[in-house]
């Protein structure tokens, strides 16, 4: 395979796509485009990194000869090919397996940190098996000796593979020597009986299933007293374990290290990207911390094992000669093939010492950085004389034959390489406002001119038929004037008043009377009494505004800058070639083009079709069947949804329009009705395995497949003929390759006999116009399939559904869930009240009777009336001669008509001239429509070629068994294109695979090598093809830098292990698992269910066993023991965890039962709701007095409730699959260990249907509460597996109140900061600043479960994933813990001066709030409109600014008597810091240095994009006040470095420095990033800019951030008192107590857990007072009095009272407690001083 032959097709393809869809008219901007593309800046060259070759360790032979391996290692550890081969040639180790297994032997814990592809696992699995072989010999009993445990399923999938053939091949069934297991989840009932009856040696799990294991009674009972002794414990994929993930995990090996009773358990990881950069001894010294922390054991940095390199070449340094020679050889394509003298080649050195070795700085060999081809030829040239283009040939040629040639013994290749091809979306072009021949033309998305910060920048659109550019802009005011600026967002909703287009034209400027100078489309013009033409009254708002422009976008006077003429959205026409436009809703998409809006889902739909199909195209010989395939990464799981769904609907759509195209040339007199279903169906050339859902079927059942088929393919044929529908994937006809014409039409037109007796106009027209008006009627009836044919009609469809059901596979079957299409009637008549949606009323005000009274039809004369009457004679006459056929009658008589079947001609078109459609698009008379040529050629050379091709997704979605099915169809090749979230992308082998895609960069370069690594592993040459979109700040940073993804230093994971909701959880665990409870499969088989209105109370046993005193005090001395062990770890590494007292795990034990109810309470509110729906829409259901409507509603709505009873009951799963399994649930409550699942999550219902075979029930999506605020918000869609759903409406738990009546509630966020306070009595002042509170917010609704309706399936149309626009309120309180600090407070300071006053929260309440339509018109309108007796979101379809996404709801605000205005909130803990900067600062340096130091936090901590958010906060005193959030809950512990590690936050401003292109040393101004060719002036995607902060724009400015990054880049930040431990603040207060009456209450407070005084004994001089304790509260200063009986004496009590009132008078508050007062009374009287404490 010529894996560079790929690559240029895969550009060529890209190059071909992005250019076709517009041709600007500018020739200008046509040569910068041309110069863009020549360049090549979208698709620069590739990277090429080259595999090493280890050091080889010896053979198995070897090992076993010197007693290293025990003998039996030999026989199992070869080369196998299938069971029963024994195999003859054992394996040969590499240097860093043999170290590994040396390591194995001395017992102590390792880390193997080596490259992928280089054979980690069996650095870990030869030594265990050896250590089981020779422990057998001892003892034969059996047991589990290893658990090895991996972060997927489809790894733990993939080594059971690998284990078969080392342990079973070869063996007979049952005699295998070392027995293993897979025990993930993913298993049957009888699998699982059999492990836990006999459990294997080797145990293979996920970590997941490993905390079940400990925690379920019957695992524990089998699997852990068979694990007592435990020898190893294999963590696989190191570097995933970071953040709550990697803290979960640290646990986890802690308590299996307690329950296997084996404190010298063997921790063993592997890492393929553990951590890069420094020298190889503090690389070692990182990831032996970082696994120590891990293992909870120590692990040497001598015990972290890398990788041994040597040269697989000669290496020697070659002469200059020798080299030369060997250049001009390999470029006239002269090679010795063979592996020896290919090896002593001197080119064959050069390129290993090039692309694939470096020394370290101890003289050994490394992998070097990647380099391109054509940089290496530069270099070769000049070493050896060569041309350029001569060393790229032989460079070229000589690594594709070490890509072929391989080695006698090892039979690895001399090359084994992969190309990293980054692939740009592009921008749009922007342009300044200038003259044309002047202006400043870019492709880079900035708001500014390079070099000229006071000339805007705005985007252009293209017309799609001229190629005349548009300004694209809003029009906004600024400081009082208009001004125009870039607007990028396709949706218009705000007001069709401020979004527009300017037109600028030198050449054809737009005159004063349009009308005289004939620039209007004709049917815009009407003639007045007095003879003169004007321009209809209900066109005038469309037409241009004169304006004078500045160049910075301001409305200058009358003839003072840049002339140019505004018009306002929607696109009406084109004022240079006056194509018009009669449909005016929506956005302006299908008029206008603009260069960024191709969308990543068809960009990669292109690539990913275009590697598919090169790889088809090699011959078996160069390129095996199975390896013809392409495994894509996506970032996500309903992004994985949208691509598969939109990659099928892209080919199935393709395939058919290439079909019908291929037939048409076959047939050049046409095709019609009854032969174009059966043609087409031929010309597709399909297998009988391609579509049939039983491959093997015969006889009858084969002829019913056919037919399905052809039924299929003829429904789809006929809904293709709509008007052009797809605008990303134009039709035959607008390319240009079909024409429709209608039987015998000619010579209807042409028969006088036909017309006598119709109107005179029509019976005097000749006959071409008659043919005319005839054909653009007809086209009208097809275009909205007014067609009369079966397969369009209900009963039609549901006929081709149902045997598409039966007999075919997808993508071919049409699924029971898909629509049909709408299928329209048209009626001669204006508008009538009450038709069906789907009408088509054609009258003489309509467009076709416009286009009568046209001077093209009977002339301006016609009156309307006189243009319906002929309409309704075309009508009648087109039905009489059979070409229409009446389908139904209206209230007044008047027919409904469809165009027969039978009437349609297919014609072929030769793809010069699109489709005419003159009723809306009107050209000029030497215009024709234009043609996109990628499609057209697509459709005519390459569709046939695209047969088999289709894709799935692989994600947490879909279930297991369908995942295990994809992944097997995958290997062999019969799936060529699977969609993945990363669950593949970690160490998964499958040998075949030469390409990969990534529809994004990924988080980070580890991400980045393991995904890239899945190609390539059986050492083939390997592309990774990585889409990087514009607009998005991650891609376009790492686009400018992929040279640091494909090689970039990887920092190492990072772990939280304080964080105490976390480390709570797996204290329950601990106790869940010792009182021997299970929790069953279901929760209504640990509470009580029974009955109408069932209690849902814990059963009385179970609550006994849980609440047993016996196995509370067992689990409390075994949580203290693996507690004992993490006290450890935060000592040694001198971490702060201030909530920890000696009394913890006791008050955690006894709490737990309480707890584990409070955890059941969201299941029981979604059963309690549901089971209420299901009963009362079942009533209605069957209530003879309710009408049929309402019945079948209640109907659905019982069916949908019953369905998702059965999921709350678990009904159907008893592995822990599903979200209600017992286990799964509590731990998405944060009551048991979360690892990786959601915490709290939110569910969205998705409506069962049918898809593929067997119905699909629903399903709940979870997602966490603060993505699904966003993306389950009314009127919001979510796809899944290739479909949409729109939420549209919310599960209201049942109101006291009764019907109609909801839960809401009031709360108050402070005006000045943001803080959350909830109402209470008294509430007045701000907790968090001490400002006055303002106004209640009413009508809080706690978002709950979301219902959905399936919308239709994902077209390729589908470009990004759709995302509402919802205007998020971010509000936060801090921990109220009692028992410890719930903030650290810290201050940045430089020299001496205090720069940031900042404030960490650990489990803070962050609430989010939905409080509308981030455009809508009145900005104090909030909230949205909800149906309080069904839950529906309403529409309000009068509003002046109701947005596209409001068009779908179903029920209209105006149709519902019982609704209420809510705002939708979640609600959540989660790390926050408040950052707030100690000068003022204006509102651009603010927003700016918020997101600079967010960029520079991602990149120096290495964080998903996900993983840390920023939200900007009041401040009325302009000091920037923001709030970041770590997205985990437990986040990954960047936040509390960020305040306690004095040059963190410097270390994150150098590198905001950098991303903001200056030199982090200097402050030099860079320009631009690293290969940018363009100076930033403001900001760019290259730093701050992201089309998340879209409309923070115009805000940011790098310049404005400069000298504080500067500042902050050489500061230290210092932790305040609140950092203080609670241990530390109670010696603190002892030492300064006067009185041991104040350390006894100093005392009494700290045991019960209420919050500690910050002060004592502190003297304040202005009041001539020293309060005992003192309390620094953001609302005040607190003094508290401790008096003895000293203060009784009438004396001292006047004193006393004198000193209170003085401090009174100064501000402060006091408090006195007295000796004899009941404290527990006193204390909590001043809950908002002195916290409420712990509750025993």
């Amino acid at each position: 395979m010529d894996v560079f032959e790929v690559r240029e097709q895969l550009v060529s393809d890209y190059r071909s796509f992005t250019a076709a869809f517009v041709e600007p008219r500018d020739e200008r901007i046509a040569d910068f485009l041309d110069r863009q593309i020549l360049a090549g800046a979208q698709w620069p060259d590739p990277w090429l990194s080259l595999n090493p070759s280890f050091d080889t360790g010896g053979t198995v032979s070897d090992l076993v000869r010197d007693g290293r391996l025990h003998p039996e290692c030999e026989q199992i550890f070869r080369v196998k090919q299938h069971r029963d081969d024994p195999g003859r040639v054992g394996l040969t180790f590499h240097r860093h397996q043999a170290d590994a297994i040396a390591a194995a032997a001395t017992g102590h814990s390792y880390v193997l940190t080596t490259g992928t592809g280089s054979g980690k696992s069996l650095a870990y699995i030869v030594p265990i098996v050896d250590r089981v072989l020779r422990e057998r010999e001892q003892d034969p009993r059996r047991g589990v000796k290893a658990i090895i445990v991996y972060p997927m399923n489809a790894l733990a999938n993939s080594q059971v593979l690998e284990l078969e053939k080392f342990l079973q091949y070869g063996y007979g069934d049952g005699d295998q020597p070392v027995t293993f297991a897979r025990y993930t989840g993913q298993e049957s009932q009888d699998d699982r009986r059999k492990i836990l009856a006999d459990p294997p040696d080797i145990l293979l799990t996920n970590y997941v299933m490993l905390d079940l294991v400990l925690t379920r009674p019957d695992e524990r009972r089998h699997l852990i007293s068979a694990a007592q002794g435990l020898h190893f414990l294999v963590l696989d994929e190191l570097h995933t374990y970071r953040g709550r993930q990697g803290a979960d995990v640290a646990l986890l090996v802690r308590r299996v290290k307690d329950l296997c009773q084996s404190p010298d358990l063997q921790v063993v990881g592997t890492s393929a990207t553990m951590a890069s950069g420094g020298t190889r001894a503090e690389r070692s010294e990182v990831v032996a911390s970082v696994a120590s922390r891990l293992f909870g054991s120590d692990v040497a940095p001598e015990r972290v094992i890398g990788e041994t390199l040597v040269r697989a070449t000669s290496g020697r340094s070659p002469s200059r000669d020798d080299l030369s020679s060997s250049v001009r050889r390999a470029a006239a394509g002269v090679v010795d093939p063979s592996y020896e003298s290919l090896a002593a080649d001197p080119l064959a050195g050069w390129i290993e010492s090039t692309f694939g070795l470096a020394e370290d700085e101890t003289g050994a060999l490394v992998r070097s950085a990647p380099t391109t081809v054509p940089a290496a030829a530069e270099s070769l040239a000049r070493e050896s004389g060569a041309t350029e283009e001569d060393c790229k040939k032989a460079i070229r040629t000589v690594l594709l034959a070490g890509s072929r040639t391989r080695h006698h013994e090892h039979g690895r290749p001399l090359f084994a390489f992969r190309l990293h091809q980054f692939i740009s979306k592009g921008d749009t072009v922007h342009v300044s406002l200038e003259p044309e021949t002047s202006r400043h033309i870019t492709a880079q998305y900035q708001l500014r001119v390079p070099g000229h910060p006071d000339k805007a920048l705005l985007p252009l659109g293209f017309c799609r038929e001229c190629g005349q550019e548009y300004y694209v802009v809003s029009r906004v005011s600024r400081s009082g004037a208009a001004a125009y600026v870039p607007r990028h967002d396709s949706d218009a909703s705000g007001g069709d008043a401020v979004t527009g287009y300017l037109y600028v034209s030198e050449d054809h400027p737009w005159p004063a009377d349009p009308a005289v100078e004939g620039r209007l489309p004709d049917h815009w013009l009407v003639e007045d009494d007095d003879g003169s033409t004007s321009v209809a009254a209900n066109k005038r708002k469309y037409l241009p505004e004169p304006v004078f422009i500045a160049p910075d976008g301001t409305e200058a006077g009358e003839g003072s800058g840049l002339r140019a003429w505004f018009m306002s959205t929607p696109f009406a026409f084109c004022l240079r070639c006056r194509v018009s436009y009669e449909q005016v809703r929506g956005n302006d998409f299908s008029k206008l083009a603009t260069l960024d809006q191709e969308g990543r889902s068809s960009a990669v739909t292109i690539l990913s079709s275009s590697i598919v199909r090169s790889l088809r195209a090699f011959d078996t010989e160069h390129l095996a069947p199975e390896a013809r395939k392409l495994l894509t990464f996506v970032d996500n799981r309903q992004d994985a949804s949208l691509q598969a769904g939109h990659f099928n609907d892209f080919i199935q759509v393709a395939q058919l329009r290439g079909a019908l195209s291929h037939a048409l040339d076959r047939y050049p007199e046409g095709l019609t009705h009854d032969a174009v279903a059966q043609v087409v169906t031929d010309s597709l050339g399909l297998e009988f395995a391609d579509f049939a859902e039983n491959p093997g079927a015969k006889f009858s059942q084969r002829d019913s497949a056919e037919r399905a088929l052809r039924q299929v393919i003829e429904y789809r044929l006929y809904t293709d003929l709509k008007r052009g529908w797809r605008v990303t994937m134009p039709n035959l006809e607008q390319v240009g390759l079909l024409h429709v014409h209608y039987v015998d039409l000619p010579e209807i037109a042409a028969d006088v006999e036909t017309w006598e007796g119709r109107h005179p106009l029509l019976q005097r027209a000749s006959a071409a116009l008659r043919e005319e008006l005839a054909r653009i009627l007809l086209d009208e009836l097809r275009r909205v399939l007014a067609i009369d044919v079966d397969c369009l009609t209900e009963l039609g469809f549901e006929r081709v559904q149902r045997e598409s059901r039966q007999h075919l596979r997808e993508p071919w079957g049409v699924a029971d869930g898909e629509r049909i299409e709408l299928v329209g009637t048209v009626f001669p008549r204006s508008g009538s009240p009450g038709g069906q949606r789907s009408d088509l009323n054609i009258s003489g005000r309509t467009a076709f009777g416009r286009y009568l009274r046209s001077p093209n039809g009977f002339g301006r004369d016609l009156s309307t009336q006189e243009a319906l009457e002929i309409i309704v004679d075309l009508f009648d006459v087109l039905n009489q001669v059979g070409t229409l056929t009446q389908v139904s009658t209206d209230a007044n008589g008047v027919p409904g008509y469809r165009l027969k079947a039978a009437s349609v001609r297919w014609l072929r078109g030769d793809g010069t001239k699109g489709a005419d459609d003159p009723l809306r698009r009107r050209l000029d008379t030497e215009q024709v429509a234009r043609v996109n040529p990628f499609f057209r050629d697509l459709y005519r050379e390459v569709a046939l070629g695209l047969t088999g091709l289709h894709a799935k997704e692989h994600t947490a979605q879909v279930p297991p068994d369908q995942r295990e099915v994809r992944e097997h169809d995958f290997r062999d090749g019969t799936l060529p294109l699977l969609y993945c979230s990363p669950t593949m992308e970690l160490g998964v082998d499958i040998s075949s695979l030469n390409a990969v895609a990534l529809r994004n960069v990924p988080p980070t370069p580890a991400n980045y090598a393991q995904r890239s690594g899945r190609a390539g592993r059986s050492g083939q040459p390997a592309l990774v093809a990585t889409y990087c979109a514009s607009g998005n700040a991650h891609d376009s940073y790492w686009f400018r830098r992929s040279r640091d993804m494909v090689a970039g230093s990887v920092q190492p994971p990072r772990l939280d292990l304080g964080n105490e909701e976390l480390v709570r959880s797996h204290v329950h665990a601990v106790w869940l698992s010792e009182t021997d409870q299970s929790m069953k499969a279901r929760l209504t088989d640990i509470v009580d269910a029974t009955g109408d209105n069932p209690s849902l109370a814990i059963i009385p046993e179970v609550w006994r066993a849980l609440t047993e005193e016996r196995p509370q005090r067992e689990a409390i001395k075994r949580a203290e023991r693996v507690l004992g062990e993490l006290r450890q770890t935060w000592d040694a590494h001198d971490d702060l965890v201030a909530w920890w007292y000696d009394g913890w795990v006791h008050d955690v034990v006894t709490k737990a039962p309480e707890n584990l109810d409070r955890a059941l309470e969201r299941w029981r509110d979604l059963y309690r709701t549901t089971l209420a729906e299901y009963t009362d829409q079942g009533r209605v259901a069957i209530d003879p007095n309710a009408p049929r409507r309402a019945r079948d509603a209640a109907a659905n709505r019982e069916r949908e409730a019953r369905d998702r009873l059965k999921l709350l009951r678990n009904e159907d799963s008893d592995i822990g699959q599903t979200d209600f399994y017992s286990y799964r649930y509590l731990a998405s409550e944060g009551f048991l260990p979360g690892y990786s699942f959601p915490r709290l999550p939110l569910a969205a219902y998705i409506p069962g249907g049918r898809a593929g075979r067997g119905a699909r029930e629903g399903d709940y999506l979870q997602r966490p509460r603060f993505l699904a605020i966003r993306e389950f918000g009314p009127g919001a869609l979510i796809y899944h597996e290739g479909a949409r759903y729109e939420v549209v409406r919310v599960q209201l738990p049942r109101s006291v109140e009764g019907a109609g009546q909801i839960e809401t509630e009031d709360a108050r966020r402070c005006e000045d900061c943001g803080y959350h306070h909830p109402v209470s009595v008294g509430t007045d002042t701000c907790e968090g600043c001490g400002a006055r509170l303002g106004a209640k917010t009413y009508g809080l609704l706690r978002l709950q479960t979301v219902h959905t309706r399936r919308r239709e399936r994902i077209s390729s149309d589908e470009e990004e994933r759709r995302r509402s626009g919802f205007e998020l309120e971010v509000s936060y309180r801090f921990a109220s813990h009692g028992d410890r600090p719930g903030r650290i407070d810290a201050n940045t300071s430089a020299n001496g001066m205090s720069l940031v006053d900042a404030t960490y929260g650990d489990a803070a309440t962050i609430r989010i709030a939905n409080v509308g339509r981030r455009r809508r018109k009145d900005e104090a309108d909030r909230g949205f409109w909800l149906d309080t007796i069904g839950g529906k979101w309403l529409s309000d379809k009068q509003a002046a600014d109701a947005t596209v996404d409001t068009d779908n709801l179903e029920a209209d605000l105006a149709d519902v008597a019982s609704k209420a205005k809510v705002i939708p909130y979640v609600e959540d803990t989660r790390n926050i810091l408040l950052v707030r900067h100690t000068r003022s600062l204006d509102d651009v340096t603010a927003t700016s240095l918020r997101y600079a130091l967010e960029r520079g936090a991602e990149a120096w901590f290495q964080l998903e994009d996900s993983e840390l958010d920023s939200n900007e906060l009041p401040d009325p005193a302009d000091r920037g006040r923001f709030v970041f959030t770590e997205s985990a809950e437990g986040g990954a512990g960047v936040l509390r470095r960020l305040v306690l590690e004095p040059d963190a936050l410097a270390q994150v401003a150098r590198i905001a420095l950098e991303r903001s292109h200056f030199d982090p040393e200097n402050g030099a101004d860079l320009d631009h990033a690293p290969g940018a060719t363009e100076r930033c002036e403001k900001a760019c995607y290259d730093c701050l800019l992201s089309y998340g902060n879209q409309l923070d724009h115009a805000r940011i400015d790098r310049h404005a951030v400069r000298d504080l990054l500067l500042e902050l880049a050489a500061s230290t930040t210092a932790s305040g008192s609140g950092g203080r431990t609670r241990a530390e603040s109670r010696t603190l207060l002892d030492a300064l107590a006067d009185s041991s009456l104040e350390r006894d209450f100093v005392q009494w407070l700290d045991e019960r857990g209420h919050r500690l005084p910050d002060r004592a004994q502190t003297t304040v001089s202005a009041a001539r007072a020293r309060p005992d304790l003192v309390y620094d509260l953001p609302t005040g200063l607190v003094g508290i009095f401790i008096d003895g009986p000293v203060h009784d004496t009438p004396t001292q009590s006047e004193r006393d009272s004198d000193a209170e009132d003085r401090l009174v008078d100064q501000g402060w508050s006091v408090i006195r407690i007295r000796y004899d007062d009941d404290w527990t009374t006193a204390v909590s009287k001043f809950r908002s001083v002195f916290g409420d404490g712990r509750t025993t």
